[in-house]
């Protein structure tokens, strides 16, 4: 048996299609008869804001994470296979579309396509006079919040409230067909922006979740408020940085005690000692929760067109009717208007806020936000792109995460240019 120093792996520039389905490319199998010890690791990266930084994976082990050069002795044995195994590839698109409904059959939509989560590497999207391929959505509150794309069915999904009585969730397929309709009142719905929507169903004292890429309906937990829901129920939520959701948050009636439902132990918790509205101001609007990027969170609902008000939140705090006054107003140093109508949806998007602006603020029907992650005016940001197509319809924005096909995937030109080039140095014995 002889040991050789050798040049035991050099790759020519690794792209997206040398790697599988699973994320990984094969450099080197030995034989019944060969191993190698790996001393040093060159890597290039073909594009440094796009990197592939894959595992060095030997014998089905991840030993090292290529983010640069590495050293050190690693051993091949006989009959073992040496693979890089990355998270980048294959490269996931999806594209954030804000949408809002502007007739019962067409919607409008502002699109941020993304690869791997990140935007910036193409061009942004308006569209307007879009067809739902139906004319069921016939709900026509600002309210309203409307989602397309969701699941391998591609179903599409309207949630209607008046914020009072009045709620409704239609789940169709694409052609208008409905796999699930809820007109109950007093049960507002929220959705986590991906794949379940969420209601407090005070008939059955049930917390429900509905997956919106099959129609399936199941329990979260069961649980009793003791009341029998009335004016101005809510149901919002928040979710982790990673997507996943972290609390819901609920109230029966402005009369009830504020809950919420905590995912990471499975249990509901009282957070108010006195009724939501002697707690909070304002139950006649809309509620939304966010989670700013150093981990606190915050409740806010506009008190008005002008003016929001925020409300620190944390978990295992039981609130009093001095929380009320206890609240961060939120508007410009000019007092501008700065919503179309304080009752229109919102979309949370992280520690953003998403709204159609009003026309005293920005050109009317500009996508912006606020960054709760900032403090001022500073706060107040525009995305420079205005809602092609807005009707009386409007005055709303959803976000859906939309899947593009392939041939409009290879129909856009994406500023990116992720590759990896290795070579393995080492022993080898044979």
């Amino acid at each position: 048996m002889a040991d050789t120093l050798a040049e035991i792996h050099s790759s020519s520039v690794l792209q997206e299609s040398d790697f599988n389905s699973n994320g990984e490319a094969t450099l080197v199998t030995t034989n019944s008869s060969t191993k190698h010890v790996i001393k040093d690791v060159h890597v290039i990266e073909g594009d440094s804001n796009f990197k592939v930084q894959p595992f060095l994976n030997i014998g089905g082990f991840d030993t090292v994470q290529l983010t640069g050069n590495a050293s050190g002795s690693e051993i091949v044995g006989p009959s073992s296979t040496v693979k890089l195994k990355t998270s980048t590839f294959p490269l996931q698109y999806v594209d954030h579309s804000f949408i809002t409904q502007t007739s019962s059959s067409q919607y409008s939509a502002i699109s941020f396509p993304r690869v791997n989560n990140q935007e910036g590497y193409t061009t942004n999207i308006n569209q307007s006079a879009q067809a739902f391929g139906h004319s069921q959505f016939t709900p026509n509150n600002s309210t309203r919040a409307v989602y397309i794309g969701l699941g391998p069915n591609n179903y599409q999904m309207l949630i209607d409230t008046d914020r009072n009585s009045q709620t409704r969730l239609y789940l169709r397929q694409a052609n208008g067909t409905l796999v699930q309709g809820y007109t109950d009142n007093y049960m507002p719905w929220w959705f986590d922006d991906t794949q379940y929507a969420y209601r407090y169903n005070h008939s059955s004292n049930l917390i429900q979740r509905l997956d919106c890429f099959t129609g399936t309906l199941t329990t979260l937990i069961a649980f009793d408020d003791g009341n029998s829901g009335s004016t101005y129920a809510k149901m919002f939520g928040v979710n982790n940085a990673d997507g996943t959701t972290a609390y819901l948050y609920f109230w029966t009636s402005e009369n009830a005690y504020a809950y919420y439902y905590d995912f990471a132990n499975d249990n509901v918790s009282r957070y108010t000692t006195v009724a939501a509205q002697t707690a909070f101001h304002n139950m006649n609007t809309f509620w939304n929760a966010l989670m700013k990027t150093n981990g606190d969170i915050v409740h806010f609902m506009a008190n008005n067109n002008s003016r929001m008000y925020v409300y620190d939140w944390v978990p295992d705090t039981l609130y009093t009717s001095t929380k009320k006054n206890s609240y961060e107003e939120l508007n410009w140093a000019n007092n501008q208007q700065f919503l179309i109508t304080g009752n229109a949806f919102r979309q949370v998007v992280g520690s953003k806020m998403y709204y159609l602006a009003d026309s005293t603020s920005y050109t009317a029907n500009t996508l912006a936000y606020l960054d709760f992650d900032k403090s001022g005016d500073a706060r107040f940001n525009s995305t420079d792109q205005v809602m092609a197509g807005v009707s009386s319809y409007g005055y709303g924005v959803s976000l859906s995460k939309v899947t593009p096909s392939n041939s409009t995937v290879s129909g856009r030109t994406y500023n990116i240019t992720p590759s990896f080039k290795v070579r393995l140095t080492g022993v080898t014995s044979t």
